[in-house]
């Protein structure tokens, strides 16, 4: 599914401190886990990690109303 989505309708986040993701089974989750996540997601899409972290920082600026 990730593959599919276009890069404006993703955004990435954690659900700190629960549900770890599986790479992190067992320990606390934290938001600095984010940046192995988005590799992997990134791996997934056939992208470069700083293209999806760029997109999903832009998106949650527009998200919340951030300004950029």
């Amino acid at each position: 599914m990730i593959a599919q989505l276009p890069l404006d309708a993703i955004v990435l986040e954690t659900d700190a401190p629960d549900m770890a993701p599986v790479m992190y089974a067992g320990q606390r989750n934290s938001p600095e886990h984010l940046p192995a996540l988005c590799t992997a997601l990134a791996e997934l899409r056939g992208v470069p990690a700083d293209e999806l972290a760029l997109a999903s920082t832009r998106n949650a600026c527009e998200l919340f109303r951030w300004p950029v």
